[in-house]
């Protein structure tokens, strides 16, 4: 082991036996680049806890070697940029008054959002701007099972399966539970065509015309039955249904209260202000 590595974890038990005692941290030098020095202290919280003398070794190698390179290449910048360049007073103020401007904003809104949207509101909100919201994926309502061609309760699946009626769609799922291999149930709800696809083995090339085509399909792989009864679909680039759109609706409403708060708390901040002289132009 090379007398660096030696030194670094003398500075790692060094710093471990500080922390114990509660005590100050060390400040054995580890490195220098030019004036600039590197101490055990800077490396507090740096190696887990559970870390092995190697990997904290690695760990602690790998930081210093970091830190002379970025130290080489800022010596280089402060050398070879006039005072101008490196002037960046002007920068780090205007980061300065952005951060703190969020956070005084964040604040407002965390206490003054009303963040209760209504199914009312979510609704308006797609009638009126039904056409924004478009598919990117093909989707379905429909009626799936997989279950075992030498099942006794085949035949009594399959007629479910076809059935429109709702009632016979809980007498279904009584089935799916106790004898199917797989199944989906997705009469109120949607579902993407592909992760269908992933389930029963349909070859699909065209999906508008396939779905205008087949309501119903049996297919069967070994000794598996699949029946598919297609109640509904929407093609990419359809409208996309009002229930997959409630929660990226919940968040644009949000959002668009969030704006208008910060823009009324700006405008009464702002003739306050100047009802009470705090500012003038010159």
């Amino acid at each position: 082991m090379s007398k660096f590595s030696i030194l670094i974890l003398f500075a790692l038990l060094l710093l471990n036996s500080c922390r114990n005692r509660g005590l100050n941290n060390s400040d054995t030098a580890l490195a220098r680049v030019y004036d600039a020095y590197l101490y055990a202290s800077d490396l507090q919280g740096l190696v887990p806890a559970d870390a092995t003398s190697a990997d904290s070794l690695a760990i602690c190698r790998s930081y210093i070697d970091n830190w002379i390179k970025n130290q080489l290449l800022l010596y280089q910048a402060e050398k070879n940029l006039t005072d101008e360049q490196k002037d960046f007073s002007r920068e780090l103020e205007d980061y300065r008054t952005s951060l703190i401007v969020y956070k005084y904003e964040s604040e407002l809104i965390a206490q003054s959002l009303d963040t209760v949207v209504t199914d009312g509101e979510i609704e308006k909100y797609y009638r009126s701007n039904k056409d924004n919201f478009k598919l990117r994926n093909d989707i379905v309502q429909v009626v799936f099972v997989k279950v075992k061609s030498n099942s006794p309760y085949r035949k009594r699946i399959e007629t479910l399966v076809k059935s429109e009626r709702q009632e016979d769609r809980d007498s279904l799922e009584f089935y799916c539970i106790r004898y199917a291999e797989d199944y989906e149930i997705a009469d109120e709800k949607w579902i993407y065509l592909n992760d269908l696809l992933a389930r029963v083995p349909l070859k699909i090339d065209n999906p508008g015309n396939y779905l205008k085509q087949h309501k119903y399909i049996r297919q069967k792989v070994d000794n598996d039955d699949y029946f598919v009864h297609f109640l509904d679909f929407r093609l990419s680039g359809d409208n996309s249904p009002l229930v997959l759109e409630r929660s990226n609706i919940k968040s644009i409403i949000l959002n668009m209260r969030k704006k208008l708060l910060i823009r009324n708390m700006t405008r009464e901040l702002f003739n306050r202000a100047m009802q009470n002289n705090d500012f003038e132009y010159y």
